[in-house]
């Protein structure tokens, strides 16, 4: 029986998001589970997760990737004392199982772990597996995945559940509108994203307000110049800095317009709904863009390079999908396919067998 799970790592607020899903299943299941998160020093996840009513402790490690010549060289120096503190860490809370989320963080703590002789899991929500899990895929005992492209990295230790998302997307109706305006929701991550910003206020001079509705979550530090935008351009929308209720946005939607992060993927298929992703460009290992192309192949999606579309391109592709509703509809049941309604029950399950047996 699982008492005690240790999540690691999770770099961004969708994966965090992501297992904060899966802990509230061990809880329905076994209210007396306890659960703890360790997250990076400065992280975002001390801002998130105990808000949402679960521990947190923090450990002091850098990344590699990305960060120069001399933030590689301090993250190495760290890594002595990272492996010290992940392994006392787990002495003081004895977990019955390690689930790492990725993200450096899960590196020193998922091997600290397995010196300690404990079942270890790894959670991979992206087509393209990040470079933690890729360095610990031959060290821990499972990997659930996403994608079934994702299946073969991690050979017979993968298994293809899916990534848990709050049920409130799984609850959307998947039915699209036939007549009126299309609604469309705008939105770049919890964060924002300048660059979906700027190109869609780009479009609005080219957008036919009569045919589309927008709710457009710009980020704080958008909000203000995106509302204006919108203004001078003549165009009503709803501009919001950040959305707290989106599985009820998403369901008076009849299309998004997103980045192609894992959780925000697996929410659009959760709910059943068509989608134009926009991949961050430099998102680490290109995960975005394969992330989006794994829609894509399955109709349930288009993809945009954010660098090559103009504004201009932009609201013309709108205005076709909303000139073409059956289209739009075709897209939202590819989505909704393509969707794991048990994901969590599934990876529980997984973690299940990999405890031992007392």
């Amino acid at each position: 029986m699982i008492e005690r799970v240790l999540f690691a790592g999770g770099g961004t607020g969708g994966h965090i998001f992501m297992a904060v899903a899966l802990a509230r299943d061990l809880k329905k299941q076994n209210p007396d589970v306890e659960i703890l998160f360790v997250g990076a020093r400065g992280g975002i996840g001390k801002g998130i997760v105990p808000a949402l009513g679960f521990r947190f402790q923090t450990i002091n490690i850098g990344g590699f990737k990305g960060v120069g010549l001399f933030r590689a060289a301090a993250t190495v120096l760290q890594i002595p004392g990272s492996l010290l503190s992940s392994w006392k860490m787990i002495k003081d809370f004895c977990p019955s199982i390690i689930v790492g989320l990725g993200g450096y963080v899960s590196g020193p703590v998922m091997l600290a772990g397995k010196t300690l002789g404990l079942p270890s899991l790894l959670i991979e929500p992206n087509v393209q597996p990040g470079f933690t899990n890729r360095v610990l895929a031959r060290w821990v005992d499972g990997a659930a995945v996403a994608f079934e492209e994702t299946v073969q990295p991690f050979g017979k230790k993968a298994r293809l559940t899916g990534i848990p998302v709050r049920q409130e997307f799984h609850q959307v109706s998947s039915k699209i509108a036939t007549s009126g305006p299309l609604r469309l929701l705008i939105f770049g991550g919890s964060q924002g994203s300048s660059p979906i910003n700027q190109l869609v206020c780009e479009a609005l001079p080219f957008l036919p307000s009569g045919e589309i509705t927008v709710v457009h979550q710009t980020g704080l530090s958008d909000y203000l110049s995106v509302k204006e935008r919108y203004k001078q351009a003549g165009f009503e929308a709803e501009v919001i800095d950040f959305i707290q209720d989106m599985p009820a946005y998403f369901g008076r939607a009849d299309l998004i317009l997103s980045r192609a992060g894992a959780s925000t993927v697996a929410e659009i298929a959760a709910a059943g709904r068509p989608s134009v992703l926009i991949p961050l460009p430099h998102a680490a290992d290109d995960h975005q863009r394969r992330n989006a192309q794994a829609l894509v192949e399955k109709e349930a999606a288009l993809s945009l390079e954010q660098t090559e579309t103009t504004g201009q391109e932009l609201a013309s592709l709108l205005v076709e999908l909303a000139q073409d509703r059956p289209r739009l509809h075709q897209m939202a049941q590819a989505s909704r396919r393509f969707a794991h309604h048990d994901s969590g029950r599934r990876i529980i399950e997984f973690m299940e067998e990999l405890v031992p047996k007392e």
